[in-house]
């Protein structure tokens, strides 16, 4: 059995059971946990950037994009300034907000409703919900894939064990058994530490979105003075 690291079990049964668990059992199959592991820290950084990428958008909220204070009104001259102004500050920074503003002033210019203005930023408000829900499946697929990797390892153990329980080298056999349930083990619970990050992020964007439509009809749609 090729194990890495120079502790025994006899020197050290703490940290050979740790290495165990981290897959040192290379020549047994330890190279599954390998995989698993593999795809839990791919998974994890990707919740992270993500997460740094919500916000970072969150930013756009205290810019000062569109005057905030209660007593503010917009007239429809004005929507057009507004739109001018964001033009010109998205050939700096571009954000999900100065984009929508941008649309939403668009949009209240040729049809002059406000109720088509709110429809067309509930309509891009889903857009942009949709595309950051499309841009986690990579997440998603990683989440499925580390407990099916631990089933997979379990699979491949027991397999192994049983073609050498002929030889009677239960040494070999207890081995092999012990690295197919610590791959089922391990995948088991770094499946659940993900799911709690993926869940997370989910909270985070359905909350960036929630907030990004409630900022809109409160500073711009709410504000407007129709003629």
């Amino acid at each position: 059995m090729f194990l890495l690291g120079s502790t025994s079990r006899e020197e050290s049964p703490a940290l050979h059971r740790f290495l165990m668990l981290l897959g040192a059992d290379v020549k047994n199959g330890g190279y599954v946990q390998t995989f698993t592991y593999l795809a839990f820290f791919w998974a994890w950084f990707e919740v992270q950037e993500k997460l740094r990428i919500i916000k970072r958008e969150r930013r756009a909220f205290s810019l000062g994009l569109i005057p905030t204070g209660e007593k503010h009104v917009f007239m429809p001259s004005d929507i057009n300034n507004l739109k001018f102004k964001l033009i010109e500050f998205e050939k700096r920074e571009k954000y999900i907000l100065s984009d929508l503003l941008k649309k939403a002033c668009t949009k209240f210019r040729t049809s002059g409703s406000l109720s088509d203005l709110i429809d067309i930023v509930s309509i891009q408000i889903e857009v942009s919900q949709e595309k950051a829900e499309g841009s986690q499946s990579t997440i998603r697929y990683l989440s499925w894939v580390i407990p099916s990797i631990g089933f997979v390892g379990t699979v491949i153990g027991i397999s192994q064990a049983m073609i050498v329980a002929n030889s009677g080298d239960m040494e070999k056999i207890t081995a092999l058994l012990g690295v197919a349930f610590d791959t089922t083990l391990v995948a088991l619970v770094l499946s659940i530490v993900i799911m709690w990050f993926v869940h997370q992020l989910q909270e985070e964007t359905d909350s960036f979105h929630s907030d990004l439509k409630e900022f809109v009809i409160e500073n711009l749609i709410n504000k407007i003075e129709t003629v």
